[in-house]
């Protein structure tokens, strides 16, 4: 799946745009969904369902308030609350726009209060591409599977360098969606390769190949959104294919 919100977000002023079918879910990842907020508006929470969702701020300011935890964030950030969000408010000049991913909460259980952690490519840590890429890629986990109360695995932030990729891989047990913030790059999914710039939203399902490639001229800044099946270990295949060779096509949908 890829979806360009640029053609997105003209609909999705009044309520969230859903993102994801779910004929295309087979872990307890619920919905993912578009919404941007004029200033001084007032998003209001998606479901009463016991979910744990993240709120990934592209553009704009967001006041995310809980109780006594007040959060407001600048964009690009992301802020991860229990099963039943309060009112997300944007305070700024200009219009808010945000993705929302929610997860199913096994249970009635505690959920860890709301945090928030902003994009910011200086924390990153540079090493050597995964999965069989090229160059070199800074990551950073924003959250680990231990800090969430549902099958959420990871949110990470990644910049790839120029001439750059993670290498074509897929995952058993695991779902997962790319949401590029900065640059523009080719994605392949399933052997199809497209071009992707800010605001491009992709889905890898299990056992679907992928990977992404930069080249250039500037860095490619991407967030990974993962969710596992519970009970089971997800892991990890390289497909040996640095991706760098492959040539876009038409867009996948």
């Amino acid at each position: 799946m890829h979806v360009d919100l640029d053609f997105i977000w003209p609909g999705a002023a009044t309520a969230p745009v859903p993102l994801l079918a779910p004929s295309l879910l087979t872990t307890p990842w619920a919905s993912l969904t578009a919404t941007e907020l004029a200033p001084g508006a007032v998003g209001g929470a998606e479901s009463t369902a016991p979910r744990e969702v993240a709120h990934v701020l592209l553009a704009g300011t967001l006041e995310y308030r809980d109780g006594e935890t007040r959060l407001q964030l600048e964009a690009p950030a992301v802020v991860v609350g229990g099963a039943a969000p309060p009112p997300l408010r944007n305070p700024g000049p200009a219009a808010a726009r945000y993705l929302s991913a929610s997860v199913d909460l096994d249970g009635p259980g505690p959920v860890p209060a709301p945090r928030a952690e902003a994009a910011n490519p200086a924390v990153l840590q540079w090493r050597d591409a995964i999965h069989g890429g090229a160059g070199r890629l800074a990551t950073r986990h924003l959250w680990r599977p231990q800090e969430f109360a549902s099958a959420w695995t990871f949110i990470d932030h990644a910049v790839l360098g120029v001439d750059a990729s993670v290498g074509y891989h897929y995952h058993d047990a695991l779902e997962e969606a790319f949401v590029v913030l900065a640059g523009r790059g080719r994605m392949t999914i399933a052997d199809r390769t497209f071009a992707v710039g800010p605001g491009a939203v992709t889905f890898q399902g299990i056992g679907a190949g992928h990977g992404i490639y930069n080249p250039g001229p500037e860095e490619l800044a991407f967030l990974r959104l993962a969710v596992a099946r519970p009970g089971e270990t997800y892991t990890t295949v390289d497909l040996d294919d640095d991706l760098r060779d492959r040539r876009a096509g038409p867009a996948a949908s």
